[in-house]
């Protein structure tokens, strides 16, 4: 391992997503973005969908994480996503789309009593934050 790297492994159910050294990285959990650089005290956290930075002598990668979980070791962090997409993937038109229905769906269920509303209502929840996750980024892009 080179020297004040950070072995980064992003992990989705498809694919290894990225693997390759950092010199740092940012994304967000259910308590917040936590940043990470070498020799970071070692901890277990949980993903929320939002944006991802990771950083090295020449570029700054920029993504889309769609909740998991992250390992972080003083050299190396292991992120199991559901979903992972690069900034320049993301279709602005289909997040806002996605978005519209998962605001219509939650509207819907305020007003309707269903035994299986709880688990509609927690499925558009997250239908709506990975939306507004994709919608962030891709406007960060646009004002570029």
């Amino acid at each position: 391992m080179a020297t004040n790297k950070i072995e980064l492994h992003i992990v989705t159910p498809d694919r290894e997503f990225f693997a390759a050294e950092v010199d740092a990285l940012s994304f967000k959990t259910t308590e917040g973005f936590i940043g990470v650089l070498y020799d970071h005290i070692p901890l277990i956290t949980t993903l929320t969908s939002g944006k991802a930075v990771f950083k090295n002598d020449k570029d700054t990668f920029e993504a889309v994480l769609h909740n998991g979980f992250a390992e972080i070791g003083e050299e190396k962090v292991t992120i199991l996503t559901d979903a992972a997409e690069w900034a320049d993937e993301i279709d602005m038109d289909r997040a806002l789309s996605a978005r519209q229905r998962a605001e219509k769906k939650l509207e819907e269920m305020t007003h309707k009593e269903d035994k299986h509303k709880e688990e509609v209502v927690i499925q558009a929840q997250a239908s709506l934050l990975r939306a507004l996750a994709r919608i962030e980024m891709a406007q960060a892009r646009q004002d570029k």
